[in-house]
């Protein structure tokens, strides 16, 4: 007979892991395509308004890995709640795993130990970068207003998701906590 809750919790692992390496993974992808056609466009396209081909990349890179860093998050509040802070049946004390509430301990003393998970000041410095695209060719007034716009929307949009990011893990902390005391009802 098969542990539910075992397989449960060992499946939810298996998946913040793959996340974890597959937003890596697609960042480091999605970089090295921006860079290559960023460096296409500064040759081929010679003008201000080619600038949004590379910023394209950069935005839908992000765009792909900010999901996974979310689930992921979402998955460990889970495990966390559901798994970790659960108690054994038949009164028999059992030490249940806890990675997810001694990583989120850890994460709250040492900040930005391990890097940035949705690689926002990367993906800030790229679009910067990107700006070439746009200052090189020589723009008129008029085409550096116009392309700088959606730069300018690229970088407020990671700096919206960054906030969003920080604030996740107690938010969905406390609704899943808020969710297990509604099915204990």
């Amino acid at each position: 007979m098969t542990d539910p809750a075992g397989e449960e919790f060992r499946s939810l692992r298996d998946a913040v892991a793959a996340r974890g390496l597959w937003r890596s993974a697609l960042a480091l992808a999605g970089l090295g395509v921006w860079a290559v056609v960023l460096l296409a466009t500064l040759v081929l396209l010679p003008y201000p308004v080619a600038a949004v081909i590379p910023l394209l990349i950069l935005a839908g890179t992000f765009e792909v890995i900010r999901p996974l860093h979310v689930g992921a998050e979402r998955i460990g509040r889970y495990i966390q709640v559901f798994h970790e802070e659960g108690t054994a049946g038949a009164g028999a004390p059992v030490v249940p795993p806890a990675w997810e509430r001694t990583a989120m301990a850890l994460g709250a003393a040492v900040p930005g130990a391990a890097g940035h998970p949705l690689f926002a000041p990367v993906f800030a410095m790229a679009t910067v970068v990107n700006s070439l695209a746009i200052l090189l060719p020589g723009p008129v007034p008029i085409e550096l207003a116009l392309v700088a716009v959606p730069h300018a929307a690229f970088l407020i949009w990671i700096a919206l998701a960054d906030r969003a990011m920080r604030t996740q893990r107690t938010r969905e902390l406390a609704r899943f906590r808020e969710m297990r005391g509604e099915l204990n009802s």
